[in-house]
């Protein structure tokens, strides 16, 4: 990580790029999906991905994939969802 300072300090994260937003995912008849996510401004390093659902009613494993400081691809397995759409919010930290 080099000289550069990243974690929690007084509650909060500090980080040099921040962004977040929403994804549509496509699922199949058994709930699994994927869809791709394309950063605003690229990220100077690989970042961590937070990935959440937006319905409580809905199940399901997310999981953010291929990341890369361009994008990424969130997946789903399992979803309750079945042959259909849900939205996932998303949250993307570049210390």
């Amino acid at each position: 990580m080099g000289n550069r300072r990243f974690g929690w300090h007084s509650g909060n994260v500090k980080a040099l790029n921040i962004q977040g937003g929403t994804v549509d995912i496509t699922t199949d008849g058994n709930g699994d999906g994927t869809g791709s996510v394309t950063f605003d401004n690229a990220m100077k390093d690989t970042p961590v991905v937070i990935l959440t659902q937006q319905e409580a009613d809905i199940t399901g494993t997310l999981n953010a994939t291929s990341v890369t400081n361009s994008g990424f691809t969130a997946k789903v397995d399992g979803s309750s969802v079945l042959s259909g759409t849900l939205t996932v919010g998303w949250i993307a930290l570049d210390y």
